[in-house]
């Protein structure tokens, strides 16, 4: 059974809110942090996306034998949207064992043919997993979803396993059309984009529903819009941060810098921040400063790297 994180989604909006955050035990402070989970208008959208997907009619129910995508590039945040919306509908239990409404799986480069359907035993605490055929423990494992009354399928990772033209992509597509054509559940397959070009080369996949998009919106540097979104982002995080100050993240003078390690996505600079943050919690600081930042970037720079981000002086916050 997946365990979710706790996540950190309530702003710490008063000084002395942010005064009793401050004073929290170290290891709970560290939760806060590496648990932030900023709802941006753009992770809100991804969310709307997927319940829509699920539930198509308001008061309805759960649609069945559609295959779906969210698509985004590593460290967009599709993972973060994806364990948010399955934690708000965990397993539920019942007269005669557990109903699993939504069962998030993630797939592995290790995994070989049979592993997604032995993943699903083992997501839904199964008591002994079964060493048969690839054909025979796809037929089981699908029985096993429709046992625990799952109504939709994640599959986070897509791209494991799509990139494989072998038989790993075989069995596994095998599966997922198995378990639509059954109707009883969507398939949901999260991963980069790149597993676009891939479900469209698998027709028989494609044609459940059409393969609905959901794309995660990456960040240019050179559009004012962009700019202002990650700035938006930034100040959210920092009033999720569990420190006595506001750090001013989404200030102007940082923007450059973390547009720089951004890579177009969010979880770049999330890297940077959650670094930093411990930084800061050690050294007992108000806040996260100037020098935070830099030693948390400098940390991460690849050997070839000819500029270092936050590397300025005179900041008010250094």
């Amino acid at each position: 059974m997946r365990v979710f994180p706790q996540f950190n989604v309530n702003p710490i909006v008063t000084p002395e809110q942010r005064a009793e955050a401050a004073t929290r035990p170290p290891a709970e402070r560290q939760a806060m942090v590496r648990d932030v989970l900023f709802r941006s208008d753009d992770f809100l959208a991804r969310l709307s996306d997927i319940k829509r997907f699920h539930m198509p009619v308001e008061g309805g129910t759960p649609d069945v034998g559609q295959v779906g995508t969210l698509l985004g590039d590593y460290r967009s945040g599709k993972s973060f949207v994806l364990q948010y919306f399955a934690s708000k509908r965990p397993p539920v239990q019942t007269e005669t064992g557990w109903d699993y409404p939504v069962l998030y799986v993630e797939a592995r480069r290790d995994w070989n043919s049979m592993s997604l359907g032995r993943e699903i035993y083992d997501a839904t605490a199964a008591a002994a997993i079964p060493n048969l055929s690839a054909a025979t423990i796809n037929k089981m494992a699908t029985t096993r979803l429709m046992k625990m009354g799952v109504k939709l399928l994640v599959i986070d990772d897509a791209h494991a396993i799509l990139h494989d033209r072998g038989q790993r992509r075989t069995v596994a597509m095998s599966l997922i059309k198995y378990v639509a054509d059954r109707r009883f559940c969507n398939i949901l397959l999260a991963g980069h984009p790149s597993i676009e070009k891939a479900m469209m080369e698998i027709p028989e996949i494609e044609g459940r529903g059409g393969l609905p998009r959901f794309r995660m919106r990456k960040y240019d540097q050179n559009s004012v819009e962009d700019r202002q979104r990650l700035q938006y982002f930034l100040h959210g995080v920092d009033r999720l941060l569990p420190f006595r100050e506001l750090s001013g993240l989404g200030e102007n003078e940082y923007v450059a810098d973390f547009f720089h390690i951004c890579r177009g996505t969010i979880g770049w600079p999330m890297n940077v921040i959650t670094a930093a943050a411990f930084f800061a919690i050690n050294d007992d600081s108000p806040r996260i400063t100037l020098q935070h930042l830099r030693r948390a970037a400098a940390e991460r720079l690849s050997l070839d790297a000819d500029y270092v981000p936050f590397g300025r002086g005179g900041d008010r916050h250094a």
